[in-house]
């Protein structure tokens, strides 16, 4: 009979106990970005035993052989004799232990890369994310795990981690999990970053800033007990007795990751410096602390238990990370971290307008997107928005439609995030499963009193653009797409100056390299598409002059206008070819409350906006 899938663990369970897997990680190659980790295997039972490593990492859905970095394995047993061990596949050793005596696996794993998927070492610190570099004894996942931290030879005087001390009181330097799913959920940062703590309803949240950015802590660490609090309130309650927030903060950093007790966010330093770019951070923070709740606990049937050896497919991701996308930006609202005008902006800017400029979306539908992610979202191809609609995108814009059709269709009375609190609810009883698409449908339809199914199902299955304007008149609002018409410019008491051009729509997205002009996207059925310009051309003239950055060649095709086509040269493969390319108007996109607006609407939108 197979043992539950635990996934709740609190620091008060780990104290005092036992493990007999336990890892040791060592730095003494830092500075070559080297882990040194030994994993001792004890109470073994068979004469052959089988260690594994992950292909992937739960959230990121995409084979990464991350043990392609393991390298100097040896194997013996606790007198220190070698042991026959053989590799059955890339992640899989078998090894043969005929005395079932304790076993020692001993391995470097090579860290260099800076990112919230993976780790990195170098003489200033250690960021480690065990489900890239520490194995696992098959059929023994269920039980306690320990990892030792040694360090006392290096500078480094901190250690931050989801993993629960097992000696109280004292200096931690061993950790557990009550499994290993829990261990590699659980992420480690080692060496001397700034930390601040803060309390809501009796849980310990710690704010970890990882890099050498100087920020403001009192500031960071305000907004984000903000974030927690409104999604206390959103939730009800607080599913951990302590949380991390790991915050990388450095140029080209982005992203983020959930995990059971923390996550690990990447911005930029302009995000303590730039308006847009903090309401940015803040989002993304809010995006993964959600996660906490949806996708972590609240799950897709089919993720969890997991296996770590294959793709775990599921056409549910629109609910993993489609409704988070959508509540991420509704939430940093609610936090006031945009004002209602902004938040109205972004879902046109970021969301619809988005989801506008993906001729994928014609192409494939929610469901079959949210199935090929292991193939397609994370396979970055330069022409994937001609192909598929992305499940964050597209699954965020249908959770907004289908928040105001069961607002509208209740009269008020509910919204989606009831049904995510009856989910919660569902969870908390019985979380060994998760929840199946007809289990949502009928949840809302029961819990909500509505009928939802019919466009439940054209909304995920279809191929067709979605009803937005009927839906936002549901609670006043308009939708515009629309030219983007350059206004009069004065100077002086009043005097008019040269009016701009009106902007132009090319089709493309373009890269600087050294002063040259690379094509990285192209935009089926564009002005650029038409033209013949592919992918990696690179842009070289317009109308006989030379453009060697972005800004020159924006200013060159809004000067040709669209009365005329504007000639191009350019180059594949060494070779220069010129093209004739039709520009169109620019369009852009709105979203503002509609100025004849009724009080039945108005009473919805607030409903919708705040509850």
């Amino acid at each position: 009979m197979n043992k539950p899938f635990i996934i709740e663990q609190t620091d008060a369970q780990l104290i005092g106990t036992k493990a007999d897997i336990i890892y040791d990680l060592s730095f003494e190659h830092a500075k070559r970005h080297c882990i040194s980790i030994r994993m001792t295997i004890s109470n073994n039972a068979s004469t052959s035993v089988i260690i594994k490593s992950p292909v992937w990492i739960p959230g990121s859905y995409k084979v990464r052989d991350m043990n392609a970095h393991q390298h100097d394995i040896a194997i013996h047993d606790a007198g220190g004799n070698s042991l026959n061990w053989k590799w059955l596949a890339k992640h899989v050793i078998e090894i043969d232990n005929p005395t079932q005596s304790d076993i020692v696996v001993s391995y470097e794993y090579y860290a260099n890369d800076r990112g919230v998927r993976t780790s990195h070492v170098n003489r200033n610190h250690a960021f480690i994310m065990p489900v890239a570099c520490l194995m696992y004894v098959e059929g023994r996942m269920e039980e306690i795990h320990h990892v030792r931290i040694n360090n006392d030879h290096l500078e480094w005087k901190t250690i931050t981690t989801a993993l629960s001390p097992v000696h109280e009181g004292k200096s931690p330097s061993l950790f557990g999990a009550l499994n290993y799913h829990i261990l590699i959920d659980s992420p480690i940062e080692i060496g001397n970053h700034v930390i601040s703590e803060f309390q809501v309803e009796g849980s310990k949240h710690e704010v970890a800033i990882i890099g050498h950015e100087t920020v403001d802590m009192e500031w960071i660490t305000g907004e984000i007990k903000r974030a927690v609090e409104i999604q206390l309130d959103f939730w009800g309650d607080l599913p951990y007795d302590r949380y991390v927030f790991f915050l990388m903060v450095g140029e080209g950093l982005r992203g983020g990751l959930e995990h059971l007790r923390c996550n690990v966010s990447a911005v930029e330093p302009s995000a303590f410096r730039d308006r847009p770019a903090a309401q940015g951070m803040m989002a993304l923070l809010v995006h993964e602390f959600f996660h906490t709740w949806n996708v972590k606990r609240i799950r897709p049937i089919e993720l969890g238990p997991f296996n770590y050896e294959q793709e775990n497919y599921t056409r549910m991701l629109w609910l993993a990370e489609g409704w988070t996308s959508y509540y991420d930006d509704l939430l940093s609202y609610r936090s006031g971290f945009y004002s209602r005008d902004e938040y109205l902006s972004v879902l046109a800017q970021s969301h619809l307008g988005k989801l506008a400029r993906v001729p994928g979306r014609f192409s494939m539908s929610l469901k079959d997107s949210s199935f090929l992610a292991w193939t397609n979202l994370y396979s970055m191809s330069p022409d994937q928005h001609n192909q598929f609609p992305s499940y964050y995108t597209k699954g965020g814009i249908v959770a907004l439609l289908m928040d105001i059709l069961i607002i509208a269709k209740s009269g008020g009375k509910h919204k989606l995030e009831h049904v995510l609190r009856v989910m919660w609810e569902k969870y908390k009883t019985d979380g060994r499963t998760g929840f199946s698409e007809e289990d949502i449908i009928s949840i809302i339809e029961t819990h909500c009193n509505v009928s939802i199914k019919k466009e439940f199902d054209e909304w995920h299955n279809g191929t067709a653009e979605l009803p937005y304007q009927s839906v936002f008149d549901l609670i006043g609002l308009e939708w515009n797409e629309q030219q983007v018409i350059s206004s009069q410019e004065w100077y002086g008491d009043f005097r008019p100056f040269h009016p701009r051009k009106s902007q132009v729509f090319f089709g493309c997205v373009i890269s600087e390299d050294h002063g040259k002009l690379f094509v990285r996207e192209v935009e089926k059925l564009s002005p650029a598409d038409a033209a013949g310009i592919g992918i990696d051309d690179e842009i070289i003239a317009v109308n006989g002059k030379r453009v060697t950055s972005r800004t020159m060649l924006i200013n060159a095709l809004i000067a040709n206008g669209m009365d005329k086509p504007a000639s191009l040269i350019a180059q594949c493969d060494g070779l220069m070819y010129e093209t004739k390319v039709h520009l169109i108007p620019a369009v852009t996109y709105s979203l503002k409350i509609s100025d004849s607006i009724t009080h039945e609407q108005e009473r919805l939108l607030e409903y919708w906006l705040h509850g």
